[in-house]
């Protein structure tokens, strides 16, 4: 939970050419299953949504909270079997963590919002003709990064409180990539339900000097911890 430089000014966001030639290649990957898939049997188009909630392992100097938010996408399942199916999907998501700091006598409240445009690759083990196993690789995107709520406290003269802001931490932070693991339900009407926890493994933490205190404290990084609860629809459902 990033303390240092916690107050320091927002740089501009460069993602690395690796990170994005991983994140192009994994899309690139799932246009081309998506248009190569039409064609066959048991290819089902779909709608997604519901509520995360997420919290950002690895902080420092602070406490962190689960912070309730919502998803909503689309996803492709292709189904050549009873017992397998492939289910890339595209959604966007609100991640994050609500934090504690204290701060002297006083704590801090805070909430940093992120917004990630996820692109999970799911592998479905069916258990029965609708219950599943779910299991693959996630590539997120960022799309936005921001720090609202109580940032400081002040003290004089004139008086006391809290210093509130909402401030733009896009730099703070970068893409993932994770690890979705869950169990599924995929009913004939064509409804379906999931409950996910998708587990990243990429340090998101990109402040430059939150970086060298984890280094000099031989801290690890910053990774992103979100559960999933979603409701679809697959259209053209047999």
């Amino acid at each position: 939970m990033g303390a240092a430089g916690f107050f320091s000014t927002c740089r501009p966001n460069v993602f690395s050419y690796l990170s994005m030639k991983k994140i192009t290649l994994v899309a690139t990957l799932l246009l081309c299953v998506a248009s190569s898939s039409w064609a066959q049997t048991g290819v089902q188009a779909g709608l997604k949504a519901g509520l995360t909630t997420a919290v950002l392992s690895g902080s420092i100097n602070q406490n962190t909270k689960y912070k309730s938010g919502f998803h909503v996408g689309g996803m492709l399942r292709v189904r050549p079997s009873r017992v397998f199916a492939f289910q890339p999907e595209l959604t966007f998501s609100q991640q994050g963590s609500s934090n504690e700091i204290p701060l002297g006598p006083v704590t801090l409240e805070n909430k940093t919002k992120l917004s990630y445009l996820n692109i999970p690759l799911l592998a479905k083990l069916y258990l029965s003709e609708a219950v599943n196993l779910q299991v693959g690789p996630q590539v997120g995107l960022l799309l936005a990064a921001r720090q609202t709520g109580q940032t400081g406290y002040y003290s004089g003269s004139g008086g006391s409180g809290f210093r509130t802001e909402d401030l733009d931490v896009k730099a703070d932070y970068k893409s993932d990539v994770g690890l979705c693991l869950g169990l599924g339900v995929d009913l004939k009407s064509g409804l379906t339900f999931a409950a996910r926890v998708n587990y990243g493994l990429t340090d998101i933490n990109n402040n430059e000097q939150e970086k060298q205190l984890r280094e000099a404290l031989r801290i690890k990084g910053l990774y992103n911890r979100v559960l999933e609860f979603s409701l679809g629809y697959l259209f053209s459902s047999k």
